[in-house]
């Protein structure tokens, strides 16, 4: 009887942690004043698996960048980063320094028409 007893209070307790866990995470997310995501693609000259890894490492190491992968076979960059940190001609700079050309193709802010 006693076994039964801790082992509802605990699975209660694990329920309303998980309650408790999902829904701040969702209130931190939707009310974050630095949630200034843009989603940027690039037009990269990227021809092999090296040079794709090198520019991808680079652009995660940039201040800024979110997440970054590179289509090889479209020769196309995807990257996600923060507003108020970086845009979309520091990434396509950081392209260009390890001398390959960058050029943005389309932005899209993920905050636009939120309020």
């Amino acid at each position: 009887m006693k076994n039964s007893k801790y082992n509802r209070i605990a699975a209660l307790v694990v329920a309303l942690f998980t309650i408790f866990a999902f829904t701040s995470n969702t209130f931190a997310e939707d009310n974050n004043p630095n949630n200034n995501k843009v989603e940027c693609k690039l037009s990269v000259q990227v021809n092999s698996f090296y040079d794709k890894d090198m520019i991808e490492t680079q652009l995660k190491d940039h201040e800024g960048v979110l997440d970054t992968y590179i289509d090889l076979d479209e020769k196309l960059a995807y990257i996600t980063y923060d507003k108020t940190i970086t845009n979309s001609e520091k990434v396509c700079r950081v392209i260009k320094d390890l001398g390959f050309e960058a050029k943005v193709i389309e932005e899209k802010d993920k905050d636009f028409g939120k309020k």
